[in-house]
């Protein structure tokens, strides 16, 4: 019976037309492209190419280019660095395994040693030309060059390039020859494609080169590659595809097969002319990089290709010249092109598949409000209005001007319920209305908006409405809860939700008010009891719940808009968020199922979700979008359905079909980077060398250990995972042990870590990421520390030391001085009477221009009492003098320093205006006198005047 039924919803589902089949093969690719609109600064790209940290390098006709799914890095000779590059013309790169970037430009060579960012320049010497076709790094860490004018290598212990020419190689050397493709077998060996002079092998052992015979009459090889079975394919300019097959001694080649572009026959080569090749290892298929698009031949059906081009094919690819084509370490296919830029695409077979219920196709737009499919395979769909009834060819459409809230199924009545938008509930047989229940004709219905019915394990109907609960027994009595005495008022509100737990209560959920557990005596309702949980008594984070779930632990979740997922805890009897425990997507959660084995699945504004709630990936998320097949990443409410291991989630562009147990799970790596590190807002890399290397010898992604100086006051650690299918999918934790005590979780938008006036002291910055599934990596470590400034050093300690034990020695000569003063006092009162004029006309004859000086300080102080901005080197100028005069000066009239003389005169504003505004709040008299900080305000005001500016306001006013 259940193989009729599966073969029954086989036949329904192929009947909804249409039904966006599980995409596999190569047609409908969804290329993204990546050009000068989306943030590449040039888009005439000759390479595309992935280092081991994860990092795309792009290399152009006008630089070169460093993408880490966010943006772009640029490394040219351009008015910014001068020199960098011998030229811009950057041919292909290729990293060794010293982590040094070889850079290969129309005018030589530069290393690039990612570790330290110092790019270096390296000349051949011998050949006319410098033309760097191609870089190849041997598993042995060898690094062989192909330039225009023939081949080389690198000497690591002479660290300089050296030409391979017959006086240091044996054979048939490709002295002078324009080298254009290189390739490292099995055996080590490598094969030269060269331009006219056709196919080379380099036996590295013999250190001997074998010349093979001619290909054909053209003889260019352009590109070679090895397949995953070990075949060597070779690239032509103008004469296509060859399947070469050598002798067990590789001394003999001969084509096995032979590939070319037939105008006829749409599924031969896209053209002779092919640039690059790669191996799609997800389909295992040939990618090739054409003269007029991307052709793609699947290893099993050799010959045959779909052909991506920008006309004449039904695939279509916005590019005509394709210059590279690369598979990167998390299976995405990445092309190259001339003019267009660069795309990438995911070419995994889908398992999702999606429903368009009306039969316009992707173009379907209409909102899936509910979903119910019977046991005999028949679809009851809500729409954003009107339910339709599909079952084989029959097709009915229920009240179309009227929106649908739920379908459910009476076991009891073998009827289905249609819970409608002002038109109560309809029970439906087949595709037939058999009765409809409204206020006006029976006494459960307490409004016709009704948005849930649920039929409990005795047979009962209740019902949510916008009037509140309604109840419908089995034996024929009728209540609505909002006519029964002393009910809770909440049971006459609107009730959206409807779930019944284990022990046979149910849970309401209302609109805005929270959720309501309904207890005691189903069977007599005025004798049960009503508990809310909502936002003002502490129970429920949010007060709008919109869906239910009971899994088979009876355990009970709620999702939520604004908190997410939400769990009951029955022992302290309240709901708690677990969203961000559990690092949930998004902050909605508006449908839930549960598979046969515990997982649940979580439809969310922000893709769907699977949460493992048991066994050994307890806790653990897979976030799936439309990445993955799915039509939409937002999820609607209540509408999602489980039937005979299927699942069905609705959202506003179809519904999302799937089996849980086949679902293929995209394991990708999490290559996490450090981007950059600023300091004070400017980035390492453009700093001073010996300045930089104070902080770190390393660029930031090599950085282990920084060392933040005292001059600096706050610092910058911008990271990103290095995924390019969906990276704004990623998520990010970070934390700084020593200061901060839990993870700062961030989005894509917020790829930086930023701490400011940090005590002086050694910290670990950790940093953790996910991949576009919400997978978590591993936790990357970076020690910091941070430098005490020069008077909070030892030595400057030593140095307070000893000016307190010179000032204690002071303090006693004096008191010894004025021991003996008073001695001699009656001795000396002419001369102390003398001293006492003296000191009189010191203090009191102040010259016309120290008394002018000291006004126009202070004028120009009060003019600037309000900026915060307002500092030392602003006040040296305005008063047209030197710093050093101003201090002198202030000092020797006020005993005042700079700094002092204008704090003296902001807090002596501050009491003025506590004077005259008795009621003004303290952080607003802070800003008003120039403090950017009411906390430091109050600090230096208790250290004038002895007292807290709150204190100084009362007795101000006390004294009034």
């Amino acid at each position: 019976m259940k193989t009729l039924r599966a073969l029954l919803m086989l036949l329904i589902l192929n009947l909804l037309v249409p039904i966006c089949k599980a995409e596999t093969g190569f047609d409908n690719l969804d290329f993204k492209q990546f050009s000068t609109p989306e943030g590449l600064p040039n888009s005439m790209v000759h390479q595309v190419y992935q280092d081991r940290e994860g990092y795309i390098w792009i290399p152009t006709f006008y630089g070169l280019f460093r993408y880490d799914g966010y943006e772009v890095r640029t490394y040219k000779s351009n008015l910014y660095s001068p020199g960098l590059l011998v030229n811009n013309n950057v041919l292909c790169v290729e990293e060794d395994y010293s982590h040094r970037l070889w850079i290969g430009t129309h005018e030589g060579l530069c290393v690039l040693d990612k570790r330290t960012g110092m790019m270096k320049k390296m000349q051949l010497e011998g050949i006319s030309k410098h033309r760097l076709n191609e870089i190849h790094v041997t598993k042995e860490n060898k690094v062989y060059l192909g330039y225009i004018r023939g081949m080389a290598y690198y000497d690591t212990e002479q660290d300089t390039l050296v030409l391979m020419t017959r006086e240091n190689c044996k054979g048939d050397v490709p002295e002078k020859m324009n080298i254009q493709a290189l390739l490292e077998d099995e055996n080590g060996d490598l094969l030269i494609g060269t331009w006219q002079d056709g196919l080379f092998r380099y036996h590295t052992k013999e250190n001997k080169f074998t010349h093979y015979p001619p290909l054909d009459e053209n003889n260019s090889v352009l590109a070679l590659f090895q397949d995953s079975r070990g075949v060597v394919w070779i690239d032509t300019s103008g004469s296509g595809l060859f399947k070469a097959n050598f002798s067990s001694d590789k001394r003999t080649l001969s084509v096995g097969k032979a590939y070319k572009q037939d105008i006829r026959n749409i599924f031969s080569l896209p053209s002779d002319y092919i640039y690059s090749i790669h191996e799609d290892l997800q389909t295992h298929s040939l990618w090739l990089g054409t003269r007029n698009g991307v052709g793609i031949m699947d290893l099993a059906d050799e010959g045959t290709f779909v052909n991506y081009q920008e006309s004449g094919s039904e695939h279509y690819l916005p590019a005509r010249e394709v210059n590279s084509v690369f598979r990167d370490k998390n299976g995405l296919m990445w092309i190259g092109t001339k003019g267009a830029g660069v795309f990438h695409v995911d070419t995994r077979a889908r398992s999702f598949g999606v429903i368009y219920p009306r039969g316009n196709g992707k173009s379907f737009t209409d909102l899936i409000s509910t979903l119910y499919i019977e046991e005999s395979g028949a679809f009851w769909i809500g729409f954003g209005y009107g339910i339709d009834y599909q079952s084989g060819d029959k097709k009915v459409t229920f009240i179309p001007s009227k929106r649908p809230y739920h379908i459910s199924y009476s076991s009891s009545t073998q009827e289905v319920l249609l819970a409608v938008h002002d038109e109560g509930v309809m029970a439906c047989r087949d595709d037939k209305m058999i009765h409809q229940y409204k206020t006006s004709n029976c006494g459960f219905v307490p409004h016709d908006l009704v948005y849930w019915v649920h039929e409990d394990r005795k047979g009962n109907w209740w019902l949510g409405t916008y009037g509140g609960l309604g109840v419908r027994y089995r034996d024929g009595r009728e209540y609505r809860f909002s006519r029964l005495p002393k009910m809770d008022g909440v049971l006459s509100k609107e009730i959206t939700c409807v779930m019944e737990d284990n022990d046979g209560s149910l849970w309401l959920a209302t609109n805005n008010n929270g959720i309501v557990h309904l207890t005691g005596n189903m069977e007599q309702p005025e004798s049960l009891l009503c508990k809310n949980y909502c936002m003002e008594n502490g129970l429920l984070p949010v007060n709008v719940p919109l869906c239910f779930l009971l899994d088979r632990s009876g355990r009970i979740w709620v999702g939520t808009e604004g908190s997410g997922l939400c769990l009951y805890d029955a022992q302290k009897d309240c709901f708690r968020s677990v969203h961000q425990e559990y690092n949930l997507p998004g902050d909605m959660v508006g449908s839930m199922e549960e598979d046969n084995g515990g997982n649940l699945w979580l439809g969310t504004n922000q893709g769907l979700a699977k949460l493992s709630i048991t066994g050994e990936e307890k806790g653990r998320v897979r976030t799936f979008t439309v990445a993955d097949g799915l039509a939409d990443n937002f999820f609607n409410q209540n509408a999602s359905f489980y039937r005979d291991g299927t699942f069905y989630f609705g959202c506003s562009r179809g519904i999302v079909t799937f089996d849980a147990e086949i679902i293929k799970e995209k394991h990708t790596d999490i290559s996490l980077c450090i981007t950059d590190i600023l300091l004070d807002g400017k980035s390492l890399e453009q700093m001073p060398e010996q300045q930089r290397n104070e902080i770190t010898p390393f660029t930031a992604d090599f950085t282990e250990r920084m060392v933040v100086p005292a001059v600096y006051t706050n610092f910058t650690i911008s990271f990103a995972s290095l995924t390019y299918n969906q990276p704004r999918q990623n998520k990010y934790a970070y934390r700084l042990l020593g200061f901060d005590t839990d993870w700062h979780y961030v989005n894509a938008n917020n790829r930086n870590a930023y701490y400011s006036k940090l005590p002086a002291g050694e910290y670990v910055f950790e940093l953790r990421a996910t991949n576009e599934n919400g997978d978590w990596g591993g936790v990357r470590k970076m020690k910091v520390i941070i430098e005490s400034p020069f008077w909070a050093t030892w030595w400057a300690y030593l140095i307070y030391m000893l000016l307190a034990l010179l000032a204690l020695i002071l303090i006693w000569w004096e008191a010894r001085r004025r021991l003996m003063s008073r001695n001699r006092k009656y001795l000396q009162e002419g001369a102390t009477e003398k001293v006492n004029h003296l000191k009189l006309q010191l203090f009191t004859n102040i010259t016309s221009d120290d008394e002018k000086f000291l006004q126009d300080a202070i004028a120009c102080v009060n003019r600037h009492l309000s900026d915060p901005e307002f500092d030392v080197p602003q006040f040296v100028d305005e008063m047209a003098t030197s710093r050093t005069t101003l201090h002198k000066k202030l000092k020797s009239l006020t005993g005042l320093n700079t700094t002092g003389f204008v704090r003296s005169l902001r807090l002596k504003a501050a009491c003025k205006i506590m004077d005259e505004n008795k009621g003004i709040r303290i952080s607003d008299l802070a800003y008003q006198v120039g403090f950017n900080d009411p906390k430091y305000f109050s600090i230096c005001f208790k250290k004038e005047y002895g007292m807290q500016p709150t204190e100084y306001s009362m007795k101000s006013g006390e004294n009034a």
